[in-house]
């Protein structure tokens, strides 16, 4: 009896070794906490050095690191940083592809997780998030003018969710942003029809969304004889990502046997913070419009979260009862060779030890917005101030711009708290832009 008293011990410690580098006792919330506080504070440049450190602490974090990374870089004001840090987050998922099971885990992997929790893998991103990392590495692209890379990202992004809804039998919306982000590229590089798919897409997803009603009208114009007039007009294009993205938190099933007391610890979202959206938009003094919802993220991640859960309650439920079966063993076997009082503690420890290891993943991209909203509209060729307002959030005068036509001005816009961040300038010129 005392042998296999030993050996339930050692397949315990077994499991549990692994997963103590997984921070198997702290929560991803914590662990990015610096990074998030100075993100939220607006010092993005300490907010990109904090993120690092999370890969330092644990390789198994290494995609979040790099794509905190990249967000404090892109609301920062420094878009090729941020391209930079999302293709290392990009070449961390890429390193899953080749591995030979599902999802990438080998078969340890998914034994330790099996046995002790989610945060013994590592972590490859959940399919919205995956989709956005492309999709906003897209805008990036457009907004230094490399219309290639931004089709590149987009079509990308288009797998992803692909994959996504042949695995849930489900339809996403996390590619929104992503078309619109298409079919400004494919205007600017003169593939009208394309960049109309893209947009007629949208129109059945979003119907009436304002700037991509007017998008279709303006390639409607284009392609019509008054195209000359149209191509006079100069664009501007406000992106607003609102807010923040809401940590995981963990739920919690306890339950109690006769021997032993255990729980179920799974994730879902916490309550998301207030987002202020409606952005107003004023060029030479008068109002142009208001930003509009075009991507809803923290909808789209509660929806892509609930599609899981099924597989991640069964898991969960299979993993706590195996841990549970092994610590009623142990103490009924030590109760018969040793005596209850040496049984009660076999079972409070082998309960501790259950209780301690099950614990909810909940490593999510924290930087994130919770929603991406946009305006177009035609600005009459010339000099012309600029200026953002988002009640609560106060004004930001971008100052005075040259609108151009064929070369949109593009507007970056973050809204954290009461405070906003925003970054404009034209579209650079591409190689296949006309001139």
């Amino acid at each position: 009896m005392l042998s296999r008293f030993r050996v339930a011990l050692a397949a315990l410690a077994l499991a549990v070794a692994p997963a103590c580098s997984s921070s198997l006792f702290s929560d991803y919330p914590e662990v990015a906490g610096p990074g998030v506080a100075a993100f939220q504070q607006g010092r993005f440049e300490a907010a990109a050095k904090q993120f690092r450190n999370i890969e330092k602490a644990d390789k198994d974090d290494a995609f979040l690191a790099w794509a905190e990374t990249g967000m404090a870089h892109h609301v920062g004001g420094d878009p090729a940083a941020a391209i930079e840090a999302w293709l290392q987050a990009d070449r961390v998922l890429a390193k899953f592809e080749d591995r030979p099971t599902i999802s990438g885990r080998t078969i340890t992997e998914g034994f330790v997780s099996a046995l002790v929790n989610e945060k013994a893998l590592p972590y490859d991103g959940e399919d919205f998030e995956v989709a956005l990392l492309h999709g906003l590495m897209a805008w990036d692209f457009l907004r230094q003018g490399d219309l290639n890379g931004t089709m590149v990202e987009v079509a990308r992004g288009y797998q992803i969710q692909s994959k996504a809804e042949d695995r849930y039998g489900n339809s996403y919306g996390m590619n929104r942003f992503a078309r619109f982000v298409a079919a400004l590229a494919q205007e600017a590089d003169g593939a009208l029809d394309e960049a109309e798919i893209d947009l007629n897409q949208l129109e059945e997803e979003q119907p009436g969304h304002p700037a991509v009603r007017y998008s279709l009208e303006r390639l409607e114009r284009l392609q019509s004889p008054g195209a000359a007039e149209e191509r006079g007009m100069a664009q501007l294009v406000v992106v607003h990502e609102a807010g923040r993205m809401p940590h995981k938190i963990a739920t919690e099933i306890r339950y109690q046997t006769r021997r032993s007391l255990g729980r179920v610890s799974l994730p879902a979202f916490g309550t998301p913070g207030f987002a202020r959206n409606g952005l107003n938009v004023r060029v030479g003094g008068e109002s142009l419009g208001e930003t509009v919802v075009l991507e809803d993220i923290f909808t789209v991640a509660k929806q892509n979260l609930d599609d899981r859960l099924a597989w991640i309650v069964a898991k969960g439920i299979g993993r706590a009862a195996a841990k549970t079966i092994i610590v009623d063993r142990v103490s009924k076997e030590v109760s018969e060779e040793h005596g209850e009082g040496w049984g009660f503690v076999a079972s409070v420890l082998g309960s501790l030890l259950q209780v301690s290891t099950e614990r909810a993943d909940l490593r999510s991209w924290a930087t994130l917005p919770q929603q991406i909203e946009v305006l177009r509209a035609p600005v009459p060729a010339g000099e012309h101030s600029l200026t953002v307002q988002l009640p609560g959030a106060g004004e930001v005068d971008l100052g005075i711009h040259s609108f151009r036509p064929g070369r949109p001005v593009l507007v970056t816009v973050r809204s954290l708290g009461g405070r906003l961040y925003a970054q404009v300038g034209p579209l650079a010129a591409s190689p296949t832009q006309q001139p």
